[in-house]
């Protein structure tokens, strides 16, 4: 009988023991996942933080483009105006700062996606608690590619067919432009830009000049419209990240 009840008592401690042990490994087992998920959630986070620091630099950087497009269109617009008030004149006389930023600037939106499609390529969408965040994060690199598109077009029509006709005015057309341009990357940068001096310019005063400054002008305008609600959108998708990050 004493044999008998030590032995019970060995099964049961053996047992015990046994439980222990497995009760142990899975303790550890659920300790190790749950430091991993808490690992990948603070990864998680602090990319969504340059995510977010990216896309708040783009917004300042839209709010600046957007300014000197709107500089853009107002310059032209007072150009095309003076044309049709002297209509019947060949030539026009015309401010330098009119030219610079009407005829000569064709500012287009250069964003910076990297840290965006790089979320999206390690496949880190998934991590995202809110489904409307992921479906707009998504969405930002095409939707940047519409807005541009009517930029690029504007673009094009003033390298392509205003500024060689105003080459024929002024031989240091291209020094002004460069210069200009070298001026228009820094206030994309600090807001701030630095127009060379220029004096008063004569411009032909052509139905062909004037149809191309309307042109140049409409699209403009028209990305105007475009990258406004692009803007909108973005500071919607920055509230978004900010709530994801719990500030």
């Amino acid at each position: 009988m004493s044999g008998e009840t030590n032995s019970g008592i060995r099964i049961r401690r053996l047992l015990a023991e046994g439980v222990m042990v497995v009760a142990s490994i899975l303790v550890a087992f659920a300790l190790d996942a749950w430091w991993e998920e808490r690992q990948l959630e603070q990864e998680i986070l602090e990319d969504l933080a340059i995510v977010e620091a990216e896309l708040a630099e783009n917004i300042r950087l839209t709010r600046v483009t957007m300014g000197m497009m709107e500089k853009v269109v107002d310059n032209a617009n007072a150009i095309v105006e003076q044309m049709f008030e002297e209509k019947g004149v060949d030539r026009i006389e015309v401010t330098g700062n009119q030219v610079l930023w009407g005829m000569l600037f064709n500012p287009t939106l250069d964003l910076s996606l990297g840290a965006i499609d790089a979320w999206i390529a390690a496949g880190r969408l998934a991590g995202i608690s809110n489904p409307e965040l992921r479906k707009r994060l998504a969405s930002v690199r095409g939707k940047v590619a519409d807005v541009t598109e009517e930029q690029q077009i504007a673009r094009q029509i003033g390298t392509r067919d205003l500024t060689p006709q105003l080459a024929e005015t002024t031989d240091d057309i291209r020094f002004i432009t460069q210069s200009f341009t070298a001026g228009s990357q820094s206030r994309q940068a600090t807001g701030i830009i630095e127009e060379p001096e220029m004096a008063s310019l004569v411009l032909p005063n052509t139905p062909s000049m004037r149809l191309t400054f309307q042109i140049r002008t409409v699209w403009y305008v028209s990305s105007l419209v475009e990258t406004q609600d692009f803007l909108t959108e973005m500071e919607e998708i920055q509230a978004l990240l900010l709530q994801e990050l719990g500030r």
